[in-house]
């Protein structure tokens, strides 16, 4: 297992979006994931702000993007309409399965994994969880073992505030 680097430290960082709007394509997997919601019952699943999402990671330069507890699969699917190579990890196979559903029907590539995020090992360059608040100290140790330094963690502190930490060496 890759240790910490002591001198490595996460950061905050304020980020701005795009101020660009929705792709046609962003509206209507939006609108196809939204309406398909109640056909899951999984107790802790809470939708982001994807408008919100969608402004704040189009203003990140391209590369790859990991989703951590990627639910319905809507956030790994805007990443890649935006141009990023992304990948949602999940670990209730329903919502894999209907996930996996919604972006095959929007013609969407990205990946989307069935696993406990904690327990492996995805590289990329921006990563985005909406995670409880007892969670965010695990998934930043975590973060903290895996993320090259310059790597940001997109989080939602709340549905409408999404915040960023960079890996940074001390």
């Amino acid at each position: 297992m890759p240790q910490t680097d002591s001198s490595q430290q996460l950061v905050d960082l304020e980020i701005e979006g795009s101020g660009r709007a929705l792709t046609d394509a962003a509206v209507q997997l939006l609108r196809d994931g939204r309406s398909r919601f109640p056909t899951v019952k999984v107790f802790d699943f809470v939708p982001c702000n994807y408008e919100l999402f969608w402004d704040v990671l189009d203003g990140q330069p391209r590369g790859t993007f990991c989703e951590y507890g990627s639910g319905f699969g809507i956030a790994t699917g805007l990443a890649e309409l935006l141009g990023f190579e992304a990948v949602g990890i999940e670990q209730s196979p329903e919502l894999v399965a209907a996930s996996r559903d919604l972006l095959d029907a929007q013609g969407i590539q990205a990946r989307i994994e069935l696993g406990d995020y904690l327990q492996r090992r995805d590289l990329a360059d921006i990563y985005f969880t909406y995670a409880w608040p007892s969670h965010m100290r695990l998934i930043e140790r975590h973060f903290c073992e895996i993320a090259k330094p310059h790597t940001k963690l997109l989080y939602c502190y709340g549905q409408d505030d999404i915040r960023c930490k960079v890996l940074h060496n001390g």
